[in-house]
C-alpha cells in the first residue's frame, strides 16, 4: 500500500509539473557539404548556402529538468560551386564562370532531449541533443553570375526521382539556448545548434566515403502551454 501510494503521488507530481507547451521556431543559418578523405578536395571547393527554417516546436516534460523536443520543421540544404568550365548538371547546360547552387527543401522531424540547467534566475540555459529525421521535398538548381551584383541567370525545378536522390535525412544534431518565461504558460526562447547529416543523398559505387550535409542554426520562438 505504500509503494501505491508513492506511484500515485510520483505521477500526481509528474503531471503537475509536466505541462506540454507548442509554439512557433523561426531560425538561419548555413548548410554546406561535408565528406571525409576521399571526396575532400571535391567539397573544399564547395561553398555554403543560406537556409532558412521554419516550424512549429513541441515540449513535452519528462522532469523539471529533462525534456523532449520534437515538432515539425521546414528546412533548407544544399552547396554552391563556381564553374571553372562548361559543364551539364540535371540535364541544365551551365556555362563557363557561372555558380551554381543546389538548394533542397525538407520537412524535418527532430527528436532532441532538452535539459534545462537549475538556475534562480529567469533565464533558463538549456543544452539538447539527438537524432533528426527529414525528408526531400523539393529540389532546385540556381544559376547566377557576378558583375558588379549577382545576377540571376536561371531557376530550374530537379526532379529527385529522375537522378535517384536519397530523400531521407538522419542527423545528429547538438544546440544550446536559453528560455525565459514571459506570462503563465508562455515561454520565449533563443538557442543555437549544429546538424551534422548522418545519410548521403548520393551512393557512390565502390566508394565507401559518403558526402552528406551539415549546417548550423540560430533561432528564436515562443511556445505555449496546451
Amino acid at each position: 500500500m505504500r509503494y501505491l501510494l508513492l506511484f500515485v503521488a510520483t505521477l500526481f507530481t509528474t503531471l503537475v509539473v509536466a505541462q506540454t507547451t507548442i509554439g512557433l521556431r523561426a531560425g538561419f543559418g548555413q548548410s554546406s557539404l561535408r565528406s571525409g578523405a576521399t571526396f575532400a578536395a571535391v567539397t573544399e571547393q564547395t561553398q555554403s548556402i543560406n537556409s532558412p527554417s521554419l516550424g512549429v516546436v513541441v515540449d513535452v516534460p519528462l522532469s523539471e529538468q529533462l525534456s523532449v523536443r520534437t515538432g515539425l520543421e521546414y528546412a533548407r540544404r544544399g552547396t554552391s560551386v563556381g564553374l571553372t568550365q562548361g559543364v551539364e548538371l540535371f540535364g541544365v547546360q551551365l556555362p563557363l564562370g557561372a555558380r551554381a547552387q543546389t538548394q533542397f527543401s525538407y520537412v524535418d522531424v527532430p527528436l532532441l532531449l532538452q535539459y534545462t540547467l537549475p538556475t534562480s534566475g529567469k533565464l533558463e540555459p538549456y543544452l539538447m541533443g539527438g537524432p533528426t529525421v527529414g525528408y526531400a521535398v523539393s529540389g532546385r538548381l540556381k544559376t547566377s553570375a557576378r558583375a558588379l551584383v549577382d545576377i540571376t541567370l536561371s531557376r530550374t525545378d530537379i526532379d529527385l526521382d529522375a537522378i535517384n536522390y536519397e530523400r531521407l535525412h538522419v542527423a545528429l544534431t547538438a544546440g544550446a539556448g536559453t528560455q525565459v518565461k514571459i506570462g503563465y504558460g508562455t515561454v520565449a526562447f533563443v538557442e543555437a545548434r549544429y546538424a551534422y547529416g548522418l545519410t548521403q543523398p548520393y551512393n557512390v559505387p565502390l566508394v565507401r566515403d559518403g558526402v552528406g550535409f551539415a549546417g548550423w542554426n540560430v533561432g528564436a520562438g515562443v511556445r505555449f502551454a496546451l
